[in-house]
């Protein structure tokens, strides 16, 4: 691990460890979902690129398995130039008890935590995260470094037990390589964003994205501007962040606003999605104009006992500006972007 690179985070090692063991035992009889991943966006030579890597360690009735581990992997790699929708080559996965990994652990070392599931390592020493090994022809050798702190999207672990979900997401620079198809892709530029979360019994994926709009969740990032927009209209769930220097900016519900601008019908699953939107979102600190475009796609999803869910990712650019009260603004120029979308089908398995 190069250390050399500054990195900063307040996640203590102890954090990484599992934390089903603070959820009460009806929790693990009837669903937990304690998963921890890492999201990279970033340019090798000339291709842009994304690559995700999550390792969940689930049970309970919901999954129709007491214990398993799944592992996630996503990876899109299309022409820098590429400015429209293509029936691309992509890796993904469904996350399904069908396929599980019998030598899963999670081992505490002195300075050190490491996650394993089949030939996939998670290795965790905030403020540095490392994501190596094989899963689905994918190789990794990844390390990201903190920039900040995390922001506790789903609240701290000191509640897990009563509320039954915690965890947060960490912003980080990227850096290594990956192999796949025998071509290997060293990153010449690179962002991450750590999740580590863990939920209980009321909150299996089906039920938190939705069955009717479903949810749109993405970034944008460069070198001045990282931006993260979150909206789940029928949860009323809406979350937007904005990094510049050692500012944030948030929004919450009433402050984002996500208008589809053009729809492609995806070949493989004959299922229109929007790949354009124009994102305003305005609170006190400032607002965002900004238009995404997405011109690369993959698929993953969820199987559990009562459905299923289906998420369209997608690799392309932002454009636009931020603007503080005073009216001076901030560019957004041909920002690398990923945003994905999905929803479930509550269907049984019978």
């Amino acid at each position: 691990m190069k250390e050399q690179r500054k990195a900063t985070s307040n996640v203590r090692l102890v954090e990484e460890m599992s934390h089903i063991e603070e959820l009460p035992k009806d929790h693990l009889a009837e669903h937990f979902q304690d998963h921890i991943g890492m999201m990279v966006l970033g340019k090798a030579g000339g291709s842009d690129i994304f690559v995700c890597g999550t390792l969940y360690h689930v049970g309970g009735r919901k999954w129709g398995i007491v214990d398993g581990a799944l592992l996630q992997t996503n990876l899109i790699i299309a022409p820098s130039e590429q400015r429209t929708m293509q029936n691309n080559d992509f890796v993904g996965n469904r996350m399904d008890p069908m396929k599980t990994f019998n030598n899963f652990k999670v081992v505490k070392e002195t300075d050190r935590i490491v996650w394993t599931a089949g030939n996939r390592q998670m290795v965790f020493r905030p403020p540095y995260w490392e994501l190596k090994g094989e899963h689905m022809g994918v190789d990794l050798d990844l390390t990201m470094g903190g920039i900040g702190e995390a922001i506790l999207y789903h609240g701290p672990w000191a509640d897990l037990a009563s509320k039954g979900l915690a965890g947060n997401e960490h912003l980080g620079w990227a850096e290594g390589s990956f192999t796949y198809r025998g071509i290997k892709y060293t990153f010449d530029e690179g962002w991450a964003v750590r999740e580590r979360t863990c939920f209980g019994k009321n909150y299996d994926v089906p039920s938190l994205i939705g069955h009717s709009t479903g949810y749109i969740w993405g970034w944008c990032f460069s070198e001045s501007i990282k931006i993260f927009c979150f909206a789940e209209p029928e949860a009323n769930h809406f979350a937007g962040r904005v990094y510049m220097d050692n500012q944030i900016i948030d929004f919450g519900a009433g402050e984002i606003n996500v208008e589809p601008l053009e729809f492609w019908k995806d070949p493989l699953t004959d299922v229109t999605i929007p790949i354009q939107w124009n994102i305003r979102m305005k609170a006190a600190g400032g607002s965002v104009e900004m238009h995404v475009a997405l011109w690369a796609r993959a698929l993953f999803g969820f199987h559990l006992t009562g459905g299923y869910t289906t998420h369209h990712c997608g690799l392309g650019r932002t454009n636009g500006r931020f603007i503080f009260p005073d009216g001076h603004s901030v560019p957004i120029n041909d920002c690398q972007a990923y945003f994905e979308q999905g929803k479930a089908t509550p269907l049984g398995i019978g």
